[in-house]
This record gives C-alpha cells, structure tokens and sequence, in this order.
C-alpha cells in the first residue's frame, strides 16, 4: 500500500483544484520558498485528521480554505483534500485496489459552533463518520498524529528525547501504543468484573446465611410436626384405653 494520488480543492494557498500525483518509491516536491510545498504536507495531515489545527498550521478549521490569495478575490466558501491510496495489497480492509479518504471542511451558519463550519468525511465517495476514517486508518497503521509524516525538526526532537520517550516513539511506530486504549479498556473492564464477583460472593454468603436459618426452621417446624402426631397418637391411645376400662367396669358390675 502507498499514497498514490493527492486531490487538493481550495485548500489553504491552492485556489481551484490540483491533482499531485505521487509513483511508488521516493518522489521528490521541489519549488521555491512560498511555493506551497509544505501545504501539500499539510494536505495530507488534513486528511489523516490530527486533534489540533495547529499541526496543519491552522488558528481553525476555516483558515483553511482559499482566501482568495493576495488580491483577496473569490475566496472559497470549502476546502477539500482526497488521498488515494494504492490497495492492491489489502492493508486496508476495503476490498478494492484503491481507497479515497476524503475530507471536506465547508463554511456554514451553525447553532452553537462559534467557527461556523461543517465537517465532512468520505470512504471511496460514500459518506462516513470521523470514527469509521480513523478505525480504517488505525487498522492499516496511519496516522496524523504518528510517524507516518516526518516534519521538520522531529529527528532533531527523537534524539533530544529521553529513553522513555524514544521507547514510546519506537512503540507508535510498530503500531504497539494502537492497543493501548484496548489494554486498558480490557483492564477496566476485568476489574469490574472482580468487583462483580466480590460483590456476588458477599450476596451468596449472605444467601447461604439465610438458607441455613430457614433449613434450621424447618428441620425445627418437621420435629413439632412429628411431636404433635405423636401427642395425638398417645391421646388416641389413651382414650381408647379408657372407654375399654370403662367397658370392662360396666361389664363386671352387670
């Protein structure tokens, strides 16, 4: 898999649209300072979607569109930037030999955004949510926020860095630190469920408490019921006992 193609449209210095084509391998973007070599980088972090403006070299979101350049004519109400990768080999789980990323950023009126911008993103054409661009992009180890881009001043900044750091660095680049939200989620996760199970225990401890109270009351209600049937039996017996003395009396007096 490799970036194939940039499409930029009304993207910060480049009014209109422009198409970068980029060959498997190493290409090189060659042009005088303020030529715009360094918005094509910007382009593609656009894309790939980093937290902050600021790593595109943005105050917000809208600074990004066409102003109009240095006449300020026409300036754009949208920007757009599509990256389009080469697929053949699968990376991405899209089966297709090449996938389109793109996204759009376009000026509106909207309730409660004091930037008054919608945000849109797309796989392949078809619309998507930020979500479904970053699963995508995570599954096949892209990211704004890594080291699939080098800017100027990282490697300065990597060797400046402490062995903690550079362990961190090294694991971003494996794709290691991609598991991390999982592992602890994973972790939250079985420590509640031991929470659950102590709580669970406590509940069976108290049940089993009360099953054994209630087998004591019962073993104790079967023993009365035994003793009164005993009772009864004794009275019967007893009473029969003496209508027979009593019929033996009458018979010896008659």
């Amino acid at each position: 898999m490799y970036l194939k193609e940039i499409e930029m449209e009304n993207f910060k210095s480049f009014g209109g649209k422009l198409v970068v084509p980029l060959l498997p391998g190493f290409t090189a973007i060659t042009g005088p300072n303020g030529s715009g070599k360094s918005n094509i980088t910007d382009a593609i972090l656009f894309v790939l979607g980093p937290r902050s403006s600021k790593e595109i070299r943005a105050g917000k979101l809208t600074d990004l569109i066409f102003n109009g350049g240095k006449k300020r004519k026409n300036p754009a109400k949208y920007c757009k930037v599509s990256l389009i990768f080469d697929n053949s080999d699968r990376k991405m789980p899209i089966d297709t030999d090449e996938v389109k990323l793109t996204r759009l950023v376009k000026r509106a009126p909207v309730k409660g955004n004091k930037d008054n911008y919608y945000s849109y993103f797309y796989i392949n054409g078809k619309p998507a949510s930020f979500n479904d661009f970053t699963n995508l992009l995570t599954y096949a180890r892209i990211s704004g926020e890594k080291y699939n881009l080098v800017k100027q001043g990282d490697i300065t900044s990597i060797i400046e860095t402490s062995s903690i750091e550079r362990r961190k660095i090294i694991d971003d680049i494996a794709g290691i630190s991609n598991f991390d939200a999982d592992i602890e989620k994973a972790e939250r996760e079985r420590e509640q469920v031991e929470d659950n199970i102590k709580r669970i225990n406590i509940i069976l401890g108290e049940i089993n408490k009360q099953i054994n109270s209630l087998k004591k009351d019962r073993d104790e209600a079967f023993r009365y019921k035994e003793l009164q049937e005993e009772l009864y039996s004794l009275k019967s017996k007893i009473a029969v006992k003496k209508k027979l003395d009593i019929k033996a009396q009458i018979s010896e007096i008659m």
